[in-house]
């Protein structure tokens, strides 16, 4: 029983990222993915999936800070973001059981790097190329088929939000507020 409630929050965090990506502009879109994340965090609450679950508080954390990138200076540095990955790998470090533990800091310090660029294009490149396929992997594994199933609708809707607003028109100035 567990399971499918863990799983019918995996797929309200479907829902939060179906909507995600289609809105024009990056704190839209951190916003809503906060909210998806709540849900996917509970998800791995549930399942007991622990790398799972703090990488989820810290994206939370992430989103919640990124939407202030335009009007806090400090957000634009570039290292903040390197610095901003180290507690997702000490804790990868301090908990290690399996090879497992690598995905959710993988995908993590990518979705990090590549969101605090502010830009769309390269926020949109890295969830499609590590982001989601590590936590897809992590999902099948962890039997988070909620997770699975938003995973495989992140994809989509990135590849639909690259053909709705074209690869140039990412670059909209729009997309950064």
């Amino acid at each position: 029983m567990i399971k499918l409630i863990a799983n019918g929050f995996g797929v309200l965090s479907t829902l939060c990222f179906i909507i995600s990506f289609q809105v024009k502009s990056n704190k839209g879109l951190f916003i809503i993915q906060s909210i998806a994340n709540v849900f996917y965090g509970t998800q791995f609450f549930l399942l007991g999936a622990r790398g799972g679950l703090f990488n989820m508080g810290m994206q939370i954390l992430r989103n919640i800070l990124l939407c202030k990138y335009n009007d806090w200076k400090w957000l634009q540095v570039k290292a903040v973001a390197w610095i901003f990955c180290i507690p997702s790998l000490i804790y990868m470090i301090i908990t290690w059981n399996s090879l497992l533990d690598i995905l959710p800091f993988i995908a993590f310090a990518v979705g990090t790097i590549t969101f605090w660029t502010n830009s769309a294009k390269w926020l949109r490149l890295g969830e499609l190329i590590c982001v989601s396929p590590a936590w897809l992997l992590y999902d099948l594994i962890s039997g988070a088929y909620g997770g699975v199933l938003t995973e495989l609708v992140i994809l989509g809707s990135v590849v639909v939000s690259i053909i709705r607003f074209g690869w140039k028109g990412l670059d909209d100035p729009d997309f950064s507020k």
